[in-house]
């Protein structure tokens, strides 16, 4: 092993100078650099940059995407970017198209900040726009299809190819993105001239050979003067309530319109078709509320129909006002378009120039008719229209009216769910009016009404009187019982069976068996019974000792006192 002591020879001064400056090699991936062209085969093209330890080659195949192969030799300047200073198998990679595409992109980026135009050629279509190369650089670009002009257009298949001068309007520094637009072009071109045109016209001015350009949902689209456009909304389109524009105007019409509105900040102009024709609302003092007309239906909403008085002037019949006896009724069920009726106007509006009308203020208030003719507390025949979990709708006789049976208003007695079911569709039945809301279009009727109300059979009892009952049914818990002359069944609890417990069983009574039971609640108000087999005992022992014994009897006979001594004697 060889040591140098002297290290300040000319040999390592030189050698530290050249490690020297390959360390300050500025030299960085990613960054753009000239590099001179040293050999050229059919496959590779290699070049030198100083500071690099070896040549890095370069794919042919790249040469020729540049269109650089006969332009080429050795010794020529080519411009490269370098991608890695060393790959895993120690090489230098550089390529030359990319260095020509990050030239391209920051050439691009330059003139978006500085608002230039650029020229494009469009290459392809894509979904939502087009797939445009900027002339110069070969740099792609992306045009939105509402970016390509100022008017919309459904078939831009014919622009394929063409050559445009275009402005970028957005750029993606992070993905190398940019958005570019012919539309904002043609709009600043426009611009000044349309600011021009837009401050010819004024509110009120009258145009009276604007053209239909379009005809949409919302309104009209004319061309003024063959220099500005003007949208005509629906609403400002006729008087009348417009089904569909279609059918009323056509492309290329010629009407008389007003200027209603200016946009400045847009330059867009509002026009009004409606705004020159008389307004039929003017005739409106020729109508009266409370007065009967005939009408004619023109539109058929869910909510309403809306019919015509005279021409152009329009009434609303809300749904509310077609029927008496129908809350929510379907208007294309009572109408037909064209259809004419009579209407009652209820009310106008002359500031909002509305006018309300009633078909159903023309017929009788059925239920007033109901009054009249029957009167609360009538007895009715009527029958079953509907039905639902908590009653019945009945139809009254010679009526169009459905009034409410509750099922607690069946029958006095038994289960109301059970009885309700018993009844379907078409069952006719006698019921009794109890209570009619002509505001509210209700009438309420019972059935039970009709019969005697067993609580009448309590009206004349008290608490501790004794009823003979019957036995109807027998449980383990107790007895259910019915009152002899009554329909009201009762349940007797097994604890009021009898005074000792072990009498107090349900199984000692049969159905059909005749008991003596004691009231021992009663409650008209609340149509609330309870009676007591064992409450009979303890009256009758209550009476047996008033009349028949006192606290002393029974001491003069033998061993009457037995318990006494026996109980000194335990004390001794």
């Amino acid at each position: 092993m060889e040591i140098y002591k002297d290290i300040n020879t000319t040999e390592t001064k030189e050698f530290a100078n050249l490690l020297n400056n390959q360390t300050k090699s500025k030299i960085e991936e990613g960054k753009i650099f000239e590099a001179t062209i040293t050999k050229i085969s059919s496959k590779y093209c290699w070049v030198y940059l100083e500071g690099l330890k070896s040549e890095p080659a370069i794919d042919i195949n790249e040469i020729k995407e540049l269109d650089l192969q006969d332009k080429i030799q050795e010794g020529s300047k080519l411009k490269i970017v370098v991608e890695n200073l060393e790959s895993k198998s120690g090489e230098v990679i550089v390529s030359a198209t990319k260095a020509k595409k990050i030239e391209g992109w920051e050439s691009l980026l330059k003139k978006f900040e500085a608002n230039e135009i650029i020229s494009i050629k469009i290459k392809s279509k894509i979904k939502g726009g087009f797939i445009c190369e900027e002339k110069n650089t070969n740099h792609l670009l992306f045009m939105p299809a509402s970016q390509l002009s100022s008017r919309p257009s459904k078939d831009n298949n014919n622009v394929i190819n063409s050559e445009m001068e275009v402005k970028i309007i957005q750029a993606d520094r992070k993905r190398a993105n940019l958005i570019c637009s012919r539309r904002e072009l043609i709009t600043e071109n426009k611009k000044g001239d349309k600011q021009k045109v837009f401050d010819k016209y004024k509110i009120s001015d009258r145009i009276d050979d604007a053209v239909i350009k379009s005809i949409t949902e919302w309104g009209l689209f004319f061309e003024i003067n063959g220099e500005i456009d003007a949208l005509c909304h629906s609403s400002c389109c006729s008087y009348q309530r417009i089904e569909n524009l279609n059918d009323m105007f056509e492309v290329g019409q010629k009407i008389p319109v007003e200027v209603i509105s200016k946009d400045e900040k847009k330059l867009q102009i509002g026009v009004s078709i409606k705004a020159l024709l008389k307004n039929p609302f003017d005739n409106i003092d020729n109508y009266k509320v409370g007065e009967t007309y005939t009408v004619t239906v023109k539109k058929i909403l869910a909510y309403g129909v809306f019919c015509e008085l005279e021409d152009s002037l329009i009434a609303l019949c809300h749904q509310s006002e077609i029927s008496w006896t129908e809350k929510n009724p379907f208007p294309k069920n009572h109408f037909s378009i064209g259809q004419k009726v009579q209407a009652q106007i209820i009310s106008i509006d002359k500031e909002t120039q509305r006018v309300s009308i009633s078909v159903k203020m023309t017929k009788e208030n059925p239920y007033n008719a109901i009054i009249k003719k029957y009167g609360k507390d009538a007895e009715v025949e009527g029958t079953v229209s509907d039905k639902n979990e908590n009653g019945l709708l009945i139809r009254l006789s010679g009526t169009e009216v459905d009034a409410y049976l509750h099922q607690n208003q069946l029958s006095w007695t038994g289960n109301s769910k059970e009885y309700l079911d018993k009844f379907k569709k078409g069952d006719k039945l006698k019921v009794k009016i109890v209570d009619i809301s002509v505001e509210n279009r209700k009438i309420l009727v019972s059935k039970k009404a009709l019969d005697k109300d067993p609580m009448e059979y309590w009206a004349t009892k008290k608490i501790d009187d004794i009823v003979t009952t019957k036995v109807v049914s027998v449980d383990k818990k107790g007895l259910v019982v019915k009152p002899e002359g009554s329909e009201f069944e009762i349940f007797i609890k097994k604890n009021q069976i009898a005074i000792q417990t072990g009498d107090a069983r349900s199984e000692r009574f049969t159905v059909s068996d005749r008991v003596d039971a004691a009231i021992i609640e009663l409650s008209l108000e609340k149509r609330k019974v309870s009676l007591s087999i064992k409450r009979v005992e303890e009256i009758n022992n209550e009476i047996a000792l008033k009349n028949y014994s006192d606290l002393s009897s029974g001491k003069s006979l033998p061993f009457a006192n037995l318990s006494e001594k026996l109980d000194k004697k335990d004390k001794k």
